[in-house]
């Protein structure tokens, strides 16, 4: 199952547009050459598996020849020595079934049903990576959004400071280098907030990018309402997630499918050594230019003299003696092709005595194989724990870093409080109101960093329990 919500199908972009984190994500899936890649492995083990059904039906031959002979030759329609001229013309159907083939057939459309079902898994672990990619790319989007927002509100700061300070200068309350100081405040923040505004285009290039789409696509994205970090908690314990996590990521069940492909790989090895049953049957005709029989047939009488002794005497008799006479004519070539039909069945069976160790050597082969691939699927185990491990070590020291920072900014914002009333009384430097300001600014920036950190962090561990990602 896909672990992230996702809308219909078909979105698209529009100058403009405002693309939530769901939007994006399709988009990437509709774009992206890696899953379109993945796809089109799919197609393939779809065509092999159609291959592998088509084994089981019978194979149709047909076949024609036409052959000339000269000289001293058989006749093929009365197999007497002729010199002459013949011309032949055969042809026929054949038809093969296979009946038994130690399974093999049946096991390797059951391995190809299998692969199928294993490539189909690994296109959910791409969009899988894709989406989680996305999302890490819009929180950067929205966090470079919040740091612009914090620059302009340190900018609007200075400039209202430096509104009251002109005030009292004109009052004659300061001097008026202090209208100079905040001039290069104000260039300082004025600074930060193009270089926060820059932070925010290459945030969304960087998006762009994993989405697959054109540079020159404008859109902006939807400001989420991204939970507050205080409110996160993640009770599950590093391994009860792991656990989780093998029991629906696609990339495990993937592994596990070709571990049963690789079992009937195995059959299919041991089955060369099997006998193989297969049942024929083949319908032929043929054609001879010299083939002929009985044309005209005439029937005439011939009288022949004879005499006869009768009482001492001899008598003179006639007989009249029967003749027929016919003539040989070519028999019509589509009249041969009907009386020259024949038709056989025939059953084979096969057994195989000494194939050369090929039906050993093939066993080992798959079985090797199988070994192979339950390394592959340890080692994809092994690294979604340590992934799982890292994630979570990173999700507690972004909250401890959070909470730190929180706690700074909140001490930092009262300093600066005090500060400003000082200065705006005359009662503090220039200098001291810089110090607090710079140090909130710091912190602010600081805070928002961390705040998207851990919430990154905190999203990366719902992915692992198979939680929507969502805001």
């Amino acid at each position: 199952m896909l672990l992230f919500l996702m809308i219909a199908k078909g979105v698209t972009a529009q100058s403009g547009s405002s693309f939530t984190l769901r939007d994006c994500i399709e988009y990437a899936l509709q774009n992206n050459i890696t899953i379109r890649q993945s796809e089109a492995a799919v197609e393939n083990s779809d065509n092999l598996l159609n291959q592998s059904k088509a084994q089981r039906l019978p194979s149709v031959t047909g076949f024609m020849s036409g052959n000339g002979n000269t000289g001293r030759n058989v006749d093929p329609f009365t197999n007497g020595i002729v010199t002459q001229t013949i011309g032949t013309n055969n042809m026929g159907v054949g038809l093969n079934l296979p009946v038994y083939q130690g399974n093999r057939l049946k096991n390797a459309v059951e391995r190809d049903k299998l692969s199928l079902e294993a490539t189909m898994t690994d296109v959910q672990t791409q969009k899988n990576n894709i989406a989680l990619q996305v999302a890490v790319a819009y929180l950067n989007v929205l966090s470079a959004e919040d740091l612009i927002e914090v620059s302009q509100k340190q900018l609007e700061v200075t400039r209202l400071q430096y509104d009251r300070t002109r005030k009292l200068i004109d009052g004659g309350a300061l001097p008026e280098t202090n209208l100079f100081d905040l001039d290069a405040q104000k260039a300082n923040d004025e600074l930060a907030l193009v270089n926060a505004e820059n932070s925010r285009e290459s945030a969304f290039l960087a998006l762009k990018r994993t989405m697959n789409a054109p540079l020159e696509m404008m859109f902006s994205v939807v400001k989420s309402e991204v939970p507050d970090p205080q409110m996160l908690a993640q009770e599950a314990s590093s391994s009860s997630i792991y656990q989780t996590a093998l029991s629906f990521l696609p990339e495990v069940r993937a592994g596990k499918i070709r571990m049963n492909a690789a079992d009937r790989n195995i059959a299919i090895a041991r089955s060369l050594g099997h006998p193989t049953i297969s049942l024929s049957t083949n319908w032929g005709t043929a054609y001879s230019s010299v083939a002929k029989r009985a044309g005209t047939i005439t029937t005439s009488s011939r009288q022949i003299p004879i005499s006869a002794e009768f009482q001492g005497q001899t008598v003179p008799v006639t007989i009249n003696w029967p003749e027929t006479s016919y003539t040989m004519e070519n028999i019509p070539y589509f009249n041969q092709l009907g009386n020259n039909q024949n038709l056989s069945f025939g059953l084979s069976l096969n057994v195989p005595i000494f194939n050369r160790f090929n039906t050993k050597y093939q066993t080992q082969a798959a079985q090797i194989q199988k070994k192979q691939v339950d390394l592959q699927n340890k080692a994809t185990e092994i690294q979604i724990k340590q992934n799982i491990d890292q994630a979570y070590i990173d999700m507690l020291n972004a909250r401890k870093k959070y909470s730190a920072t929180l706690a700074q900014a909140e001490a930092l914002n009262k300093a600066f409080v005090a500060a400003e009333k000082r200065y705006n009384a005359g009662a503090g430097t220039f200098v001291d109101y810089n110090l607090a300001k710079t140090n909130l600014d710091r912190a602010n920036t600081n805070l928002v960093i961390a705040k998207y950190d851990y919430i990154f962090r905190t999203k990366v561990l719902d992915f692992y329990q198979n939680k929507p990602l969502e805001f």
